[in-house]
């Protein structure tokens, strides 16, 4: 009885932890808004939006950037057909949660100049920076 308790402890924590996520994964991948800001200004990055086409048609961080819809099954097929692996890319979503996630995914398979965009467009806005259509 006492094992059963303590499974459906674990459980609980770990869909509790699973559901609110956290933003800003402990990740030495991640960059702030400032930062890529700042690459955007002096260099030609590639740019990955992983939101939903819903959320792209807000608004984007960079217009050329390219997309894949993290909540797809195919989601990793769209990534990678679009990325180098040689290059810079920076990845972002609406709060940080996903693109946090999808860089684990992308390292996982070789691309390893990821970087996860702390707070995603939301801190994007919270900032001040352009939205582009």
């Amino acid at each position: 009885m006492q094992l059963k308790k303590l499974t459906f402890v674990i459980i609980m924590l770990s869909s509790i932890l699973s559901f609110f996520g956290c933003n800003n994964f402990p990740n030495e991948n991640n960059v702030t808004v400032q930062k890529l800001n700042d690459v955007l200004k002096t260099q030609e990055v590639i740019v990955l939006d992983v939101r939903t086409p819903k959320e792209i048609a807000q608004g984007k961080i960079k217009s050329t950037a390219l997309e894949a819809n993290f909540f797809e099954d195919d989601f990793i097929e769209q990534a990678i057909s679009q990325l180098p692996k040689d290059k810079d890319v920076y990845v972002y979503c609406k709060g940080g949660t996903r693109s946090a996630k999808a860089v684990i995914k992308l390292r996982e398979l070789g691309y390893t100049k990821t970087h996860n965009v702390e707070g995603g467009i939301k801190a994007w806005k919270e900032e001040g920076f352009n939205i582009e259509k």
